[in-house]
């Protein structure tokens, strides 16, 4: 079957910023003028939304001779986004695609600095300021910046949870060297110059790092059953990923533009040419070295994406979580719970420091703040623990969440909201735990669920009066 190539970009951007890159390719021999097509979409455009743009790329795929009616393959598929267009391509295939995998005609994915898990820039894109500088100037769309599409994007959002567990968080993802090879290229290196005010830890300058990886851990925590139960689910996928030390969001695409072969270009060219799951297994490994040097002498992150529901999964969406240490000979666990005595000062103390670093860029979802997000630098958070332990000895860190009340009658039963063991140190020393809490530069979610209760329904032989 032949073989075409697919751009799609990102948020307010548009296929004129990939003009070059298709240039390159065809220079390199990966496809012709008539082989390598472009997806535009109108990402500023306030009403449409994601179903609204793959359902369009549906119907082009079809129009272009790409698929049948039935979306039956009629020629394989590579396909290169930018940023946005890895959530766009994700769940094309999951809405088209993933009752039926052996008849997507995508074959290859490379995604660049893909927002699989959300940038810390989105909900600012929807304020005053990103109407001005990113809105669209055009008459009748006057200030427009792609609210809905920029909803998912927002760190933490509903639909980065939803489409999480379509792909990702399943028993056989799609996602491996055997059906859609996919590589992702991200760069560490932030803005420099006048844009350089816009960085936040752990990102490229507008995606975080460890949420452009697919690799992620889901823990569940349901406080509302009679005994609590914990249960976890590991990564499956199979996807080859990479982070470049000199690129921020936009040069891991203009660099590929340039005639020079670059470090991208190289990789892309690599990926690209990958014919069998032996040579995507060669990549992969050569792609985790390069990470490796990378982050040798520079803090490596991981995400946490936490939701919060009661027992009939209405979302909670008021609630606060409160990280402690403990002195680890003056404590113990019983059943993921660590069972507490009277704090002593200095646990206070490295209690407050260790929750403050943790908690230091801790985002509520805008839309619906039952989701959560914080990152943590695991370098760090290593250091800080290492130093509480030059103080008070080895320590048990631990995590409680907080709900207040609704109302007098209305509230959650707070009394089964443990301390939940997180980790321990020996020596100093993290203490390597089953399943282990620590996945750098990936995405972990985290779902919790509590018991709400009433005390305004009541059963009773005698009559009441309201």
């Amino acid at each position: 079957m032949d073989t075409v190539t697919v751009i799609v970009h990102g948020w307010s951007d548009c296929s004129e910023s990939f003009v070059q890159v298709k240039e390159f390719l065809i220079k390199n021999g990966i496809g012709t003028v008539e082989t390598i097509y472009y997806a535009d979409y109108e990402s500023r455009e306030d009403n449409i939304t994601y179903e609204d743009v793959i359902d369009g790329l549906y119907d082009r795929f079809i129009e272009r001779g790409f698929i049948d009616r039935q979306g039956n393959p009629l020629k394989d598929l590579n396909v290169i986004v930018h940023s946005t267009g890895g959530l766009v391509i994700r769940h094309f295939i999951c809405e088209y695609y993933s009752h039926r995998i052996e008849k997507c005609p995508v074959k290859k994915i490379v995604m660049l600095a893909p927002a699989n898990f959300g940038s810390p820039l989105a909900h600012y894109g929807k304020s005053l300021l990103g109407m001005v500088f990113k809105g669209r100037y055009k008459f009748g769309d006057m200030f427009e910046v792609g609210r809905k599409l920029l909803d998912g994007l927002e760190l933490a959002s509903p639909y980065q949870w939803k489409l999480a567990h379509r792909d990702i968080l399943i028993e056989k993802p799609f996602y491996n060297r055997e059906q859609i090879q996919t590589f992702i290229f991200v760069g560490a290196k932030g803005y420099g110059g006048l844009r350089k005010f816009v960085n936040k830890k752990g990102t490229d300058g507008t995606v975080v790092v460890s949420g452009t990886n697919l690799n992620s851990v889901k823990f569940s925590v349901d406080f509302a059953s009679e005994e609590e139960k914990i249960s976890y689910v590991y990564p499956k996928t199979d996807t080859a990923f990479c982070v470049l030390k000199n690129y921020d969001h936009g040069s891991i695409v203009e660099d590929i533009r340039s005639d020079k072969k670059s470090q991208i270009g190289r990789l892309l060219l690599e990926a690209l040419k990958v014919k069998n799951p032996e040579e995507f297994s060669s990549l992969k490994k050569k792609l985790n070295s390069i990470t490796e040097e990378t982050y040798k002498n520079k803090e490596i992150y991981q995400q946490f994406f936490i939701h919060t529901v009661d027992d009939h999964n209405i979302p909670v969406k008021d609630y606060t979580l409160e990280f402690f240490v403990y002195r680890y000979r003056d404590r113990y666990v019983s059943q993921g719970e660590v069972v507490k005595k009277r704090m002593s000062g200095k646990e206070i103390y490295w209690s407050q420091k260790v929750h403050s670093y943790i908690t230091d860029e801790f985002h509520n979802n805008t839309k619906d703040p039952s989701f959560r997000r914080f990152i943590v630098g695991l370098k760090g958070l290593k250091k800080l623990l290492k130093d509480c332990y030059k103080d008070i000895g080895d320590i048990i860190l631990s995590v409680r969440i907080h709900i207040p009340k609704i109302d007098e009658g209305i509230y959650y039963r707070t009394e089964k909201l443990k301390n939940i063991f997180l980790l321990k140190t020996e020596n100093g020393e993290i203490v390597g735990e089953k399943p282990s809490i620590f996945y750098p530069n990936t995405t972990t979610l985290l779902q919790l669920k509590v018991n709400r209760a009433t005390k305004y329904v009541t059963v009773d032989t005698k009559p009441k009066r309201h």
